[in-house]
C-alpha cells in the first residue's frame, strides 16, 4: 500500500541538503506514533539476524534548485515538496496517513511545513514480466571482514550477477519475515533496459555514510509473490533509508 504525502511551506520555500534522505525519514518517525515509531526503530520485523522496517519512500517528486551555501551543496523548492511513501502493512501506512492529518504542522529541517494533500495509490496489476521504473535509486551489497577487523561494504552494479541473486535473497527473507512461510516460488530476474552505469549511478549520503546505488528502467520476471512484495517494500537494501522504490513503466521520458 502506497500513498502520496504533500507538504507546503510556511516560510515560501524548503530548503534541504543534496543528501537529504535521513531527514526525510527522520520526519516520517517524527509524524508516526510514538508505539509505532519506537516499535519499527528498535525492533522492526526481524529474520535470523536481519531486522526490517517494512517501509520506504521516493525521492521528493520535485525538482529543487542546486545551489552552494556555507560551502556545502543544498536544493531550493518553491513552495512545496511531496514524496510517495510505501509498506506491505496498511497499519504503518494508515498511521502516517491519520497523524500526519491530525498533526498538519511539522518541521523538517529548519523548515516549518504544513501538510497540504495526501493521495491514496491503488496497487495496479502486477502482471510478469513487467518493466518498472525506479522512484528512488536501488542499493545491494554484502559486507566483507578485513585482515585488520574492519569491515568494508562492497556494492554492486545491476550487470554484475551478484546483483540479481542477492536482490532475490533480500526478498525471500523479506517474505518468511512478513508472512513466517516460503513463498511458493523463490525465481526472481531483474535485468536492465535503459540503464547506464554513468548516467544511472547516484553516490548518497545517509549521515556520514556513503551509499551507491542506481535507477533507470528494469524488467522484472520470475514470482508474483516476490514482485509484489518488492512493489510494497522496495527491492534491495536501506528500503527506511529511502531506497529502492519502483513503479511500473509505462514508456515515455527518460530521465
Amino acid at each position: 500500500m502506497r500513498i502520496e504525502i504533500s507538504f507546503e511551506s510556511l516560510n515560501g520555500k524548503i530548503i534541504l541538503p543534496v543528501h537529504y534522505n535521513f531527514y526525510i525519514q527522520s520526519l516520517i518517525y517524527k509524524i508516526f506514533s510514538p508505539i509505532l515509531a519506537t516499535k519499527l526503530h528498535n525492533d522492526g520485523f526481524k529474520f535470523e539476524k536481519r531486522s526490517f522496517k517494512f517501509f520506504t519512500f521516493s525521492r521528493i517528486l520535485e525538482k529543487g534548485e542546486k545551489v552552494k551555501l556555507k560551502d556545502q551543496d543544498f536544493l531550493i523548492f518553491k513552495n512545496s515538496i511531496s514524496f510517495i511513501f510505501s509498506s506491505p502493512k496498511e497499519e504503518i501506512v494508515s498511521d502516517l496517513g491519520e497523524k500526519s492529518i491530525k498533526e498538519r504542522e511539522f518541521t523538517l529541517l529548519k523548515n516549518r511545513i504544513y501538510l497540504s494533500k495526501i493521495r491514496v495509490y491503488m496497487t495496479p496489476r502486477l502482471e510478469a514480466p513487467l518493466k518498472i521504473k525506479f522512484l528512488s535509486p536501488v542499493t545491494i551489497h554484502s559486507t566483507i571482514e578485513l585482515q585488520d577487523g574492519n569491515k568494508r561494504s562492497i556494492y554492486y552494479k545491476p550487470i554484475e550477477k551478484a546483483f540479481n541473486s542477492l536482490l532475490t535473497q533480500n526478498l525471500i527473507k523479506k517474505f518468511r519475515a512478513l508472512y513466517g512461510k516460503d513463498p511458493e516460488c523463490t525465481k526472481f530476474e531483474i535485468k536492465p533496459i535503459y540503464f547506464s552505469i554513468k548516467s544511472n549511478f547516484h553516490l548518497i549520503k545517509f549521515k556520514n555514510t556513503p551509499i551507491e546505488a542506481y535507477d533507470g528502467i528494469f524488467e522484472l520476471d520470475g514470482s508474483q509473490q516476490l514482485i509484489s512484495l518488492s512493489y510494497d517494500t522496495g527491492l534491495g537494501d536501506r528500503n527506511s533509508e529511502g531506497f529502492g522504490l519502483w513503479e511500473i513503466y509505462k514508456g515515455g521520458e527518460i530521465e
